[in-house]
């Protein structure tokens, strides 16, 4: 061929494109906005924003526009944001477009943390209320019913549902939107018993006295079957170690083992040849059980790893005949308990650091028939002695520092409503049968101080605490309610009306919420202890009953609304009521309860 007709050809084509280009006829299309992955995005909950701009780019620079097609949510610019229902895994779908065209892009974030409230729906259902965002997510729907048991630190649900084949067991984890059943392939009734710091659940399958004892990892998913042979009274304890204590029949009595999670291995506590039974664990890790002697007493048992099994009071020897009724521990993990033989009742305190026994009784005469009532924050352990049926008093001992006092000796029976404390100085609560209309905060020290409410008409002979030791009591009639403010040392103003009656924990430190009866309808106020004045709650049509402080610090409280026999639940943030719960689908409404609240994060 030719050379010259090769270059008259490339250069007629190269002629071409230049005119082509100068015509505006270019084959070169505007390119779509380009969308880079974006990686798993995390937040603690609240709003969330997320600034797309760093993943998102266009060749030309034209300007963008960017859109929600599903997660919900919204955007600024190029910056999204939403405050998504609850703890879990959300997927956004966004749209970016450069006017001409548009690319779609995703990306998930995990939310890992909420407070919840557990309500009941009805008798079937079960929902999780995220008190931050105000939003359900189910647990349970079903002819069952569903009964809250507990909620683990990472969130998770634990409950109960009835069954023809005996009770289930279900653990619903609100990160994933799903619920496994414990014991599943046992198909024999499941008992929640315990849980661990870490979140394992201690539970047992079957029935009667032959049943097996397991513990379930969430983080597996899987069960280790670490007993058998355990009775249907088995008591299941975990220590600040997450040791696991429990009993199992042997030749038709009780002994004690224990479990260690971390060496996957079972150990002895307690094998005697008659019935033993555990109390409780201590602050130590200790675990105090008791055990039928051979005179037929019950003798107390204290085991601790590193110490091994010791008899908790047998360095007293005049009761080693006696029965020993655990009552409580201290902080530094003494066992407190009681002594008993005939019509003499000793209350006595045992040290694990020394072994050492302590009578409590002996400081205020010993052989009398005394009766644990409490021990407060500091270790004060408070007693009541009987005197006669016509008298009983009050006495109390400091743990720590051997601090005794009378704290009330009169011809009358002193009942022992409560012990507080703000951490500096205890208060014992005390009513007595002889001045009914009065009830008494009386400080555990030295030299006892007293304050008295006169409450004008005989008191409830029960009292309520506030989480930062405050005591809230009423007037047996419903006429009054007083609060005692346990650092003040000094009883307030008292609230009058009708139908008074204590609520909750209200929002801040020292509130409380309490029912009143206006116009023949109940409705609910707020003692405001910084403003020292009370607060509307709800005082619409219709009787409000509190329901639960979330942990978050709203007020959860329902009503039956207008001429509706259904209970709907309502949400205060100390300003403004809002309900929670209306008609569901099919337009069918639902009773509301709230049975627990608790926080998860992971």
């Amino acid at each position: 061929m030719d050379p010259r007709t090769n270059r008259s050809t490339r250069l007629c084509a190269l002629a071409g494109l230049l005119a082509a280009a100068c015509g505006g006829g270019s084959n070169v299309s505007n390119a779509s906005p380009r969308i880079d992955e974006v990686p798993l995005q995390s937040t603690t909950g609240g709003t969330f924003t997320l600034d797309l701009g760093d993943f998102v780019s266009d060749r030309e620079g034209a300007p963008l526009t960017y859109a929600v097609a599903t997660g919900g949510g919204s955007f600024a610019g190029d910056t999204y944001s939403n405050t998504f229902d609850s703890m879990g895994e959300h997927d956004v779908e966004f749209t970016v477009s450069d006017g001409a065209k548009t690319t779609t892009g995703t990306f998930r974030v995990r939310v890992t943390s909420a407070n919840f409230a557990v309500v009941q729906e009805d008798t079937s259902g079960l929902l999780l209320l995220d008190s931050g965002t105000e939003s359900f997510v189910r647990i349970a729907a079903a002819s069952a019913v569903p009964t809250f048991v507990t909620g683990l630190g990472d969130g998770r649900a634990v409950y109960h549902v009835a069954a023809s084949s005996g009770q289930q067991l279900w653990v619903y984890d609100p990160m994933e939107r799903r619920a496994v059943r414990l014991g599943a392939d046992e198909e024999v009734p499941a008992t929640y018993r315990a849980k661990t710091s870490d979140n394992r659940i201690v539970y047992t399958t079957g029935s009667g006295n032959d049943q097996h004892l397991f513990v379930w990892n969430p983080l597996t998913g899987l069960a280790r079957d670490i007993a058998q042979g355990v009775l249907s009274s088995v008591t299941v304890l975990v220590n600040s170690s997450d040791l696991v204590f429990y009993e199992v029949g042997s030749s038709g009595q009780a002994d004690v083992y224990g479990y260690d999670l971390t060496e996957d291995e079972t150990f002895v506590v307690g094998d005697a040849a008659t019935d033993e039974q555990l109390q409780d664990v201590l602050p130590n890790g200790g675990v105090v059980f008791t055990r039928i002697g051979t005179g037929g007493e019950a003798d107390l048992f204290y085991y601790r790893v590193a110490t091994g099994l010791v008899e908790i009071g047998s360095d007293v020897s005049a009761i080693a005949a006696h029965n020993k009724v655990y009552h409580d521990h201290g902080t530094a993990s003494q066992v407190v308990f009681a002594a008993r033989t005939g019509v003499v009742s000793d209350i006595y305190a045992w040290d694990p650091a020394n072994g050492q026994s302590t009578s409590i009784s002996g400081v205020f005469t010993a052989g009398s028939y005394d009766l644990f009532s409490a021990i407060g924050a500091g270790n004060e352990v408070v007693l009541q002695r009987v005197v006669s049926g016509t008298e009983v008093d009050a006495f109390f001992y400091d743990l720590d520092s051997a601090t005794s006092a009378t704290v009330r000796n009169s011809n009358d029976i002193s009942a022992v409503l409560a012990v507080t404390s703000d951490g500096t100085t205890a208060w014992a609560l005390v009513l007595p049968s002889g001045a009914t209309s009065s009830l008494l905060a009386t400080s555990l020290i030295a030299t006892p101080v007293t304050q008295t409410w006169a409450a004008g008409g005989a008191v409830d002979d029960s009292v309520s605490q506030l989480t930062n030791g405050d005591v809230v009591a009423v007037r047996a009639d419903g006429g009054a309610l007083n609060v005692f403010d346990v650092s003040a040392g000094t009883w307030g103003t008292a609230i009058t009306g009708t139908g008074l009656a204590f609520g909750g924990n209200g929002i801040d430190a020292g509130d409380f919420v309490y029912e009143l009866t206006v116009a023949s309808q109940t409705d609910l106020s707020m003692w405001d202890a910084s403003a020292t004045a009370s607060v509307v709650v709800s005082d619409t049509t219709g009787d409000d009953a509190f329901a639960a402080r979330t942990l978050d610090g709203t007020i959860l409280f329902t009503r039956i609304v207008g001429t509706n026999t259904n209970t709907d639940l309502f949400v205060w943030d100390g300003t403004d009521a809002t309900q929670l719960t209306d008609e569901g689908d099919g337009g069918l409404r639902h009773d509301h309860a709230v049975r627990g609240t608790y926080a998860g994060s992971r």
